[in-house]
């Protein structure tokens, strides 16, 4: 055990610093403990290989309504896509399984196919669309031979949808898998039904629209995930093909996606949640739970993603130091507003964070302390992520905090560069930015050495 005497505190290096107030040297030894104890967890180098094994939804999943369009095929030929009268379709012959009454095509939505005639689309076919269960083809090999694809039985009302996986092109092993549904707009959702008809009938003259009680919703898995167990944590990283042809790992376009194990729909809209793949040949980063990571490689079809723990510096898309943070409107858990340029005469020290964030409970600790440091001079703002504005409120009741409590939102985390939760930032006088990443603990260690 080491003696340390009253009032004077070892800081390594030859460096000692004087603290006579004993509530501030208690505060300072318990924080270099915690520091201490923090930079061991840091110290972990391992490789993690991560099979994403399962396809997940995104946010548009369950959002979006798209519809698979029905058309009347007129004997032994369809028409191309007109893109609603941006330009003119064309006759394109076909050959028809036979042995079926009706016949109607449409397109469904998929990248990875080098349809010139329709690009960004394959051509669909189904066979006796007025039926309970039509039969559906997808030209996927594109020389409009509907013959020698596979077929589909597709659902009827509240049946369970049929699901299937393309394939891109040229690299076979790349796939999306598509979801259909048939679409079920009656009772209260009739004069919407009716809104789409017409919809249909106009912005596609010339082809005969069979109705949208025979039209199926296209649902779109983009997305493959995977676990990551680490020795104190866990969360579900994703590659998510953003442009749907079936490739995971395309520069500037592509996202790794991580959320945390609990969650159910990956929101690659939320910055906390995704980085997009670097321009070729520049590494690829991601931070999650205050801890960054290095991406080693992130296979093409989706596959897998391997990556290790990185002391590397990174700015992501933070504010430089020195720079002023933008102006800034925080929304308090009692819905009145606090203006960041309100505090312009002071210092800021602002956290980042959500219940289910690591260290949760002991960095809101640390947080009272902060705030009681120097009332004067200092001022906490808890940036709280949650789902609905009323968890706010309850926090804000059950936890009683000494200091500002704000909602968090994608706008604020764009604008002041907060790409992960748990995130800190320190801001002097004037906005001025100080620091990032500066964890509460290392906080109170830093504030009473310099004051």
């Amino acid at each position: 055990m080491c003696l340390v005497p009253a009032g004077l505190l070892s800081l390594g290096s030859n460096q000692n610093i004087l603290i006579f107030d004993p509530m501030k040297q208690l505060i300072f030894l318990l924080c270099t403990a915690l520091c201490a104890s923090n930079v061991l967890g840091q110290t972990d180098t391992t490789t993690h290989h991560i099979p994403l094994t399962q396809y997940a939804k995104d946010e548009r999943f369950d959002k979006f309504q798209i519809t698979l369009a029905l058309f009347s095929c007129k004997g032994d030929s369809i028409e191309s896509l007109d893109y609603e009268g941006t330009r003119k379709s064309q006759v394109i012959i076909i050959k028809r399984p036979p042995g079926f009454k009706d016949y109607a095509y449409g397109y469904l939505f998929f990248n990875g196919t080098p349809n010139a005639l329709n690009p960004g689309y394959v051509t669909a076919l189904v066979c006796n669309p007025y039926h309970k269960n039509p039969k559906l083809y997808v030209d996927v090999n594109l020389n409009n031979d509907f013959t020698d694809d596979s077929s589909y039985n597709l659902p009827y009302f509240d049946e369970k949808p049929l699901s299937f996986e393309i394939a891109n092109s040229a690299y076979p092993e790349g796939k999306i898998k598509v979801e259909l549904t048939r679409n079920k707009l009656f009772g209260q959702k009739y004069e919407f039904k009716k809104q789409l008809d017409e919809y249909y009938a106009t912005a596609y003259a010339g082809k005969k629209f069979i109705g949208m009680e025979f039209t199926y919703r296209e649902q779109k898995y983009i997305a493959r995930v995977g676990q990551v167990k680490l020795e104190r944590e866990s969360f579900k990283i994703a590659l998510l093909d953003a442009n749907t042809n079936g490739i995971y790992n395309e520069p500037a376009i592509d996202k790794i996606v991580f959320v945390n194990s609990n969650d159910t729909i990956l929101d690659a809209t939320n910055p906390l949640n995704f980085v997009v793949f670097s321009k070729l040949g520049q590494p690829n980063y991601f931070e999650k739970n205050g801890r960054l990571y290095k991406v080693l490689e992130a296979d093409k079809a989706g596959k897998f993603i391997r990556f290790k723990p990185s002391n590397d510096t990174v700015q992501f898309n933070r504010i430089a130091v020195g720079e002023k943070a933008p102006k800034a409107k925080f929304t308090l858990a009692k819905g009145e507003k606090l203006n960041l340029r309100k505090l312009r005469r002071k210092s800021v020290y602002l956290y980042f964070g959500s219940r289910s964030s690591k260290n949760f409970k002991s960095d809101t600790m640390m947080l009272r302390t902060i705030a009681a440091l120097d009332t004067n001079n200092l001022k906490v703002i808890m940036v709280l992520y949650v789902n609905k504005s009323y968890e706010l409120r309850i926090y804000n009741t059950d936890a009683k905090p000494n200091y500002y409590l704000a909602y968090g939102n994608k706008e604020l985390s764009r604008k002041l560069g907060i790409g992960s939760v748990p995130q800190t930032l320190y801001l002097g006088k004037r906005r001025r930015v100080k620091q990032y990443g500066l964890k509460p603990e290392e906080f109170i260690r830093n504030y009473i050495k310099q004051n």
